[in-house]
């Protein structure tokens, strides 16, 4: 049975203090470059005919049963540290949202869709590179078991766009992106901003009810609070477990870069690691590593902090503390147990796995290891190791800082079926370096060859169904 499009207006039903209506801009093309079935399809929307598609996602014109026009959030944030009260959605805006069969809320929202009330000047504006670049992050993160965003639509929209950090005049594009909500730290960071505690409340009740799925929802207001503080930072914590275990870097973890539902997204200069050093950073501008690979974790729990401060009128500071202090144990076990899941194997103990880690972070750039390839090499435990060590590629797991690595390893049992997934892994070994990705962006901007990018997508697919990542994630 199909399943049918479920409008709702859950965000605009909060009312005017939590959004500006916007306009979209209005663009001299529109060129399908990829639209999304797979995330269509949880709410109904893959039956639409491209020129449908268009309509709704690069046009912008209103869906059948949304009775608002696009809002533009309001949100602030603190950027490398620095609290911004002159934040909000600059060049998105929220489209839609729908109920999936399963009650859960998606938000479609937009980038490079046009100016609004908080663009400070900017043109509004996405580039087609950026777009590409936002759709292979999530399409890796999700083969990867990572919660993100769903790029769900890129459209051309013919326009030359003058940039610093790119080769100009460049192409442009609108993007929609399928999330699980877009309200960030950062929103409730505004209203406390200017004392809008009834607002705080109306937003805590609405979170509650409308993501976490709590029939707590008519709390007590502290209970409220301490029940979606506690809620927000378990989710946080087990993305930041699952981030690390994947070789990913954000480049840019502002407190208006955190969805309060734990799921990534508002990608930028992001990178996947190839060695594992803590301090390789992926924004340019990233001068002192505020957040390198292995300082994303305490980026994460310091935005926290600031999201627990916005509720200081609602519980105590002893409370918040406490919760926040739920961060490191959450983190852990979501690193343990998704280093098990891209392992394949079925656990191993915490203390060997920061040994482990500690060993990667320290040793596999000295040793030219490959942190994606350590995962395919390994994969199923110790029949992979021993296979590996056997031949002369896997000579460079023989250093002596190394060997305390596949001693450990060869003691943990396997998934079953572990072995047939490692057959398949090997035909399938996908990664997501930055050299690649310029060649991918170089195919598109020299000679409008977009077959490669769909070539890469449907491998990342296929490693996603062998890694059998809709178990642990749902997309």
């Amino acid at each position: 049975m199909k399943n049918q499009p479920k409008p709702v207006n859950a965000h605009f039903n909060l009312g005017k203090d939590f959004f500006d209506i916007a306009t979209q801009a209005q663009f001299p093309d529109h060129i399908l470059r990829f639209r999304n079935n797979r995330s269509a399809q949880i709410i109904g929307l893959d039956n639409l005919s491209d020129e449908e598609w268009i309509d709704y996602f690069g046009k912008f014109n209103r869906y059948p049963g949304v009775v608002h026009a696009p809002l533009a959030l309001k949100y602030h944030g603190h950027q490398f540290g620095h609290y911004n009260s002159d934040l909000g959605d600059g060049r998105g805006f929220l489209l839609a949202q729908f109920l999936d069969k399963n009650k859960v809320l998606w938000d479609l929202g937009t980038k490079g869709s046009g100016q609004t009330n908080f663009s400070r000047g900017g043109d509004g504006r996405l580039t087609l590179k950026g777009a590409v670049r936002e759709l292979l992050a999530t399409e890796f993160l999700s083969a990867l078991g990572v919660p993100t965003s769903q790029t769900l639509s890129i459209i051309e929209t013919g326009e030359n766009l003058e940039r610093n950090d790119e080769p100009s005049p460049t192409r442009s594009a609108a993007l929609v992106r399928r999330s699980n909500s877009h309200i960030r730290i950062g929103t409730f960071q505004r209203l406390a901003y200017f004392n809008e505690n009834e607002n705080i409340e109306k937003l805590l009740r609405h979170v509650t009810k409308n993501y976490f799925f709590s029939k707590k929802h008519n709390a007590s207001s502290c209970s409220l609070a301490e029940d979606f503080f506690l809620e927000s930072v378990k989710r946080i914590a087990s993305s930041m477990g699952r981030i690390i275990v994947s070789g990913f870097v954000h480049g840019v973890l502002n407190t208006d870069n955190f969805n309060i539902t734990g799921e990534v997204f508002d990608y930028g200069p992001w990178r996947f690691i190839e060695y594992a050093s803590p301090s390789f950073t992926a924004a340019y501008f990233d001068h002192n590593g505020r957040y390198s690979f292995g300082n994303q974790p305490e980026a994460a729990l310091w935005a926290l902090t600031q999201l627990g401060k916005s509720l200081k009128e609602f519980t105590s500071e002893e409370r918040i503390i406490e919760i926040l202090n739920e961060f490191s144990k959450n983190f852990h076990l979501s690193l343990k147990r998704h280093f098990c899941w891209r392992l394949g194997i079925e656990d191993i103990n915490s203390s060997d796995l920061n040994k482990i880690m500690h060993i990667l972070l320290n040793e596999s750039e000295k040793n030219k290891i490959d942190y994606g390839s350590f995962f395919y090499d390994f994969y199923g435990g110790s029949d992979s190791i021993i296979d590996c060590l056997k031949n002369s590629y896997g000579s460079k797991y023989k250093v002596k800082q190394f060997l305390l690595v596949t001693d450990i390893l060869k003691s943990n049992t396997s998934f079953n079926g572990s072995s047939e997934k490692k057959h398949m892994l090997d035909q399938n070994r996908e990664n997501l370096l930055i050299n690649e990705v310029e060649k991918i962006w170089e195919q598109i901007s020299l000679h409008d060859n977009w077959n490669v990018l769909e070539d890469k997508i449907q491998r990342l697919r296929a490693l996603g169904n062998i890694l059998e990542s809709k178990k642990v994630i749902y997309f």
